[in-house]
């Protein structure tokens, strides 16, 4: 017998609203949080292993598919009801006249930040699809402004699982028993790199001129004087003030900068006002 939903309600009508607007990348129903969902697990799994079982309503082998890469059954039976529960409080949300934070939205993008990191361990992964992921997850790299938006309305902490994402890889390439044969000066400051994209794995392929101009393209990012003798203290003030408000906004010139801000402030708030009228 064929099932009434496709593993639940959420996913059933989740897919079903990203093939209907795949044609319409730039429209808010694509760019909605469950389509994002479904956009990151074809990302990570292929089109495929989520659309095939989809089509022919069959949720155990969706489920297998989850689990190809190491996630353990009953993370993925998690991931499923937290995604649930989200679709459920969205749909009391619809009701409010004040929308309330949804509890279920951290917790769904820290297992799909799982499942990304479970599928780099065990295959090769390009820098697109990373830069892909990176832009979908709801991270400081995330271009959308409907998704920027969506962020500020329901995030705690807006870098919280950008820096859960980086302290995952960091996790998974101490695991691989990295040992860098090479003489290297200086500390290395390896959530600023991360800031940059480059991780512990990357450094094991670079010589020591490439890690080098990585520091001090580092140091240059953040504004930190490389001659100065306490640099490397000023570096972790700088990640410090990183990992509370996220990447700086800048362009070298002062005046430049203050137009560049004001006019990401009025762009976020008019689609905040549109994403709240929408609601209503």
């Amino acid at each position: 017998m064929r099932e009434e939903y496709f593993v639940n309600i959420a996913f059933d009508e989740s897919i079903g609203l990203y093939l209907k607007n795949t044609n319409n990348k730039d429209s808010i129903a694509y760019n909605t949080f469950p389509v994002v969902v479904i956009r990151l697990l074809a990302l990570i799994y292929g089109k495929l292993d989520i659309l095939n079982p989809y089509y022919l309503k069959n949720s155990v082998v969706f489920m297998n598919n989850l689990s190809k890469y190491g996630i353990s059954k009953s993370e993925i039976a998690l991931f499923k009801d937290d995604f649930l529960r989200f679709y459920e409080f969205e749909e009391q949300n619809k009701k409010r006249k004040i929308k309330l934070k949804n509890p279920y939205f951290t917790n769904i993008q820290k297992y799909l930040v799982d499942m990304f990191v479970a599928k780099k361990k065990s295959s090769e992964t390009s820098l697109t699809e990373e830069e892909t992921f990176l832009d979908l997850i709801y991270s400081s790299y995330t271009t959308n402004p409907y998704r920027i938006s969506y962020n500020y309305l329901m995030s705690e902490d807006l870098n919280f699982i950008e820096k859960y994402y980086y302290s995952k890889l960091n996790e998974m390439d101490v695991t691989r028993e990295l040992e860098l044969d090479k003489t290297i000066s200086g500390n290395i400051n390896l959530d600023a790199l991360n800031a940059l994209g480059i991780s512990l794995s990357n450094l094991k392929n670079m010589s020591n001129e490439e890690i080098a101009a990585s520091q001090n393209k580092a140091y240059q990012y953040f504004e930190v004087d490389a001659e100065s003798p306490n640099r490397d203290e000023k570096l972790n003030e700088a990640m410090n003030y990183y990992k509370l408000y996220g990447r700086k906004l800048t362009s070298g010139n002062g005046y430049v900068d203050i137009l560049l801000l004001m006019s990401v402030i009025v762009t976020s708030l008019s689609v905040i006002s549109i994403i709240i009228f929408s609601m209503i």
